[in-house]
């Protein structure tokens, strides 16, 4: 192989690893979660020491994904929100493949739920073992997370609606998914 040959494969398989890390999913880790109502609104407590540029933007499209809204709060969040959503991130510096240039990337982060001050749901991201997801975007990253805190359930699946037994549970069940006309499960 000539030089540039040589150059053109280690570049082929580096746009392969990091076509691998997109792809990898990962997974919410050290998940809390205590039994609550799902909601359809929250309040985010913006972290000024968090340095991800775009965790928030990222947390809120991941949000609305699940049919949450949220609102952003440069500090004292109003009596009004019951449900609030808190986070840090921390960054690192590393090389991206074949690059000597170091870049940031987001190692970690936890999000949790609250409401009122109690935390309700909580959920971490942390880089998989081998480190494939090191450089995939901050949204793919706290996506499993957002999943969890939406959901109350560390499945990385959104539940389906359980029916409960009696008819009238039902029946007031199905009111409420025809006035929010969304899909809306109580946690016991």
């Amino acid at each position: 192989m000539t030089p540039s040959a040589e150059l053109k494969a280690l570049e082929l398989v580096s746009v392969a690893v990091t076509n691998a890390s997109t792809l990898a999913p990962s997974t919410a880790e050290n998940s809390v979660i205590h039994p609550y109502e799902r909601f359809d609104g929250a309040c985010i407590e913006l972290n000024p020491v968090s340095n991800v540029a775009d965790f928030v933007p990222a947390m809120q499209i991941e949000l609305a994904k699940h049919g949450v809204s949220s609102r952003v709060y440069a500090s004292n969040l109003p009596e009004t929100c019951r449900y609030s959503i808190h986070y840090v991130a921390q960054v690192e510096w590393g090389k991206h493949w074949f690059s000597p240039d170091y870049k940031s990337y987001m190692s970690g982060a936890r999000i949790e739920l609250r409401s009122y001050g109690k935390v309700l749901a909580a959920a971490s991201y942390k880089p998989s073992l081998l480190g494939y997801d090191k450089w995939a975007s901050t949204q793919d990253k706290i996506a499993p997370a957002v999943r969890v805190i939406a959901y109350g359930v560390a499945d990385a699946k959104a539940p389906a609606v359980q029916q409960s037994g009696p008819a009238e549970n039902n029946a007031s069940t199905e009111s409420g998914l025809a006035e929010s006309g969304r899909r809306t499960t109580a946690r016991y």
